[in-house]
Formats: C-alpha cells, sequence, structure tokens
C-alpha cells in the first residue's frame, strides 16, 4: 500500500477509535448528539419523547413516559467524502510534493484548496437510558475526531484532532401547584471524564512508521479529566383555548450546569428557553402527534456567537400510529432534515443539519448527516 494511503488509513483509525462532531463547548458539558433531536432542528427543552430527557430538560421527567432506550448515532461530515477522494487521487503528489514542477504544485493547491485548514469530523455516541415518569438515567459516551489538510508552504500535511468523553446522568422530577399553575419542576446530576488530542500534523513520510504514529499521539493525548454539573428545568402548559380543547402551549426552560465544575474550574450556566405547540386535530389513527416548536439557547451567550446561532426551531410529524415520523426544522440558521421508521423495538432516524463552526452563520458551516440505530421501548 502507498505511503499516502497507509497515512490516511491510519488517520481514520485514529479518528474512529477516538472522536466527533458533537457539540462540544468548552464551558460545559457536551450535548450529546440525537439523531431524532437534530431532524427537527435541535429542540431538546420540551421534548420527552426519549429517554434523553434526563440531559435535556429535567423538568420534563414530569410529562416522561416510559422509555428503555439503547442508541448508536454516527455522524459525519458530508466533505470529508471528498476529502478522502482527493487525498486518494493525490498520492504520489502528496509524498514527492519537493520534486514537483512549480506548475504541478500551483495546480495540487488549487485543487485542495477546497480542504485547506478546514476540519472535518465524524462522530460515534453510544448512549443507554431508562426514564419513567418523574425518574431518569443516562449513561453515554462521546467519541469526537477531526482531520484536516494543511497545504501549508513547505509541503502539504494533515492535521488530526479529538476528543474522548464519557457521562452519566440521574435526575427526579415532580410537579407543583404555584400561583394556582401546575409546573413540573426536575433536578439532575451529571458527571463525565474528559480526554482529548490537540491538534497534530501528520507527513506523508509519518506513513512508514503507523506504531510511531500511535505513540506519538498516545504521547501527545492530555490527561483525563472529570466535572460534575447540576442542572435545573421546569415545564407548564398554557391553555389556549377553552378547558379541555386541547388547544396548549407547552413553556419550558431549563438552567444547565446550575452548578458545577470541569477540572477545577466553575462553569458558566447555560439557559434554555423553549416552546412547543402541539396541534390539536393530531391523536388519530394516521397523525398520532404533531409538534412545532422553538428553543432559544445560551441565553447569556457563553460563547459570543450571533443570536442567531442561538436559536433552533423545528417540528416532529408522527404518522401511522408512530410507525414513520418526518422532521424538519432550522438549526442555527440552517435548515434541517430528518426522518424514523420504529419497528417494534427497532428504531431507525436519519438527519441532515448544518453546524456553524464560526461565531456569525455563514462563516464556517458544516453539513453534517447523522444516522442512528436504537433499540427499546
Amino acid at each position: 500500500m502507498r505511503t499516502t494511503q497507509t497515512l490516511f488509513l491510519v488517520v481514520l483509525l485514529l479518528v474512529g477509535a477516538g472522536t466527533a462532531h458533537a457539540q462540544t463547548s468548552r464551558y460545559g458539558f457536551t450535548q450529546h448528539l440525537n439523531a431524532a433531536q437534530m431532524g427537527m432542528g435541535g429542540l431538546t427543552t420540551t421534548v420527552a419523547t426519549n429517554a434523553h430527557t434526563v440531559i435535556y430538560n429535567p423538568g420534563m421527567l414530569t410529562r416522561q413516559p416510559f422509555a428503555l432506550e439503547i442508541t448508536m448515532p454516527i455522524g459525519a461530515d458530508l466533505d470529508m467524502l471528498d476529502m478522502s477522494d482527493f487525498i486518494s487521487n493525490h498520492q504520489d503528489d502528496f509524498s514527492d510534493f519537493s520534486s514537483l514542477e512549480p506548475e504541478e504544485q500551483s495546480q495540487f493547491i488549487k485543487d485542495g484548496e477546497a480542504f485547506d485548514n478546514k476540519y472535518y469530523g465524524f462522530d460515534v455516541g453510544p448512549f443507554f437510558g431508562l426514564s419513567f415518569k418523574n425518574f431518569g438515567v443516562a449513561g453515554y459516551g462521546i467519541l469526537n475526531g477531526d482531520t484536516k489538510l494543511d497545504l501549508g508552504v513547505l509541503a502539504p500535511t494533515i492535521g488530526l484532532r479529538g476528543l474522548v468523553e464519557v457521562g452519566g446522568a440521574v435526575g427526579l422530577g415532580r410537579t407543583f401547584e404555584i400561583a394556582g399553575r401546575e409546573i413540573g419542576i426536575g433536578v439532575a446530576g451529571r458527571f463525565l471524564q474528559r480526554s482529548s488530542l490537540p491538534s497534530q500534523r501528520l507527513t506523508a513520510s509519518d506513513a512508514s512508521d503507523p506504531q510511531g504514529i500511535m505513540e506519538t499521539l498516545q504521547d501527545e493525548a492530555e490527561d483525563p479529566y472529570s466535572g460534575f454539573g447540576i442542572d435545573v428545568g421546569a415545564i407548564h402548559t398554557l391553555e389556549l383555548g377553552e378547558p379541555g380543547s386541547d388547544i396548549n402551549l407547552d413553556l419550558a426552560a431549563v438552567i444547565q450546569d446550575f452548578y458545577g465544575s470541569i477540572d477545577g474550574e466553575y462553569r458558566i450556566p447555560n439557559l434554555k428557553l423553549g416552546g412547543m405547540y402541539h396541534m390539536p386535530f393530531a391523536g388519530n389513527a394516521f397523525i398520532r402527534r404533531w409538534d412545532v416548536g422553538v428553543d432559544v439557547v445560551d441565553i447569556f451567550n457563553r460563547e459570543g456567537v450571533s443570536f442567531f446561532q442561538r436559536i433552533n426551531m423545528g417540528t416532529e410529524l408522527s404518522m401511522l400510529a408512530g410507525l414513520v415520523s418526518v422532521r424538519g426544522g432550522f438549526h442555527q440558521g440552517y435548515p434541517t432534515l430528518g426522518a424514523g421508521v420504529r419497528l417494534a423495538i427497532i428504531k431507525l432516524d436519519v438527519a441532515m443539519y448544518t453546524e456553524e463552526m464560526g461565531t456569525y452563520p455563514g462563516q464556517n458551516p458544516s453539513d453534517i448527516v447523522v444516522g442512528q440505530l436504537s433499540f427499546g421501548w
């Protein structure tokens, strides 16, 4: 096998063994990837249809039906395959770049400009959760890896970085009557252990020693560190029509990292607000449920991004007694699409969405596709 092929395969193996495009924040816990939620714009604060509730909003545990889930979502940048093809088609150019004619070097750099200095990654996120009314427990792993081309000045290289996280959560909920209104309130405790690989640069010549690459990356990986967080959430249903008309609007709020610390550093709280409208004509044999919602996340703007990147909108249409679900919405200003099929205890979900890696829409968008296989009830 040629050296550049070997290098790229090693990179992919390393990425597959340790990384993904999950929504990781330096300010707190990683938002575990779920294909169903991403298909409907990334809505989380008012959703209680799966066992992720204890992670998304513990207040929704007061509305939680029984859910036992084992899921395996896998997501990847759509452009990652194109980058793979570029590397495969230019194997010799990578290995012998210095021997190319100036015109050939210029053409090589021009062909690779679309991938230069842009990270492309994929996620693997196994999850287990058990939830029922007023209680939820969950455990998850996140493998997050990114690769990029660096055409550089002297010779092209491949960059690699990654993150591994293991976490869990347990939460309780209870409904209280406050000022004549029933409000569901929940509290959850979360913990994590995280390890990351700082950005590394690999050349084509490194492929002659794959074992050396593995040892180098292991040496460069940061020591694992841990953290905890306490989340507080609430949910209230506002009647928009006459009593008993089923014209209702769910209003929710959650403070993630209400109090928490990661690696000894205090986390800035993440306040989220959300609303979900349930179509009153649903609930029949054909349309089981039709929900439309909006979330405003990171009210305190911990990340320093534009307001539009902190708005998620989406809808989910559950049909044929819940056998088929169709989803759509907007995540950080970009459209999302999703669908799901359930057969007994097996469920398959897919989603396409865009994650903005910059600080405002359009700066550095990354198109992602996610597939998820789930087992449970």
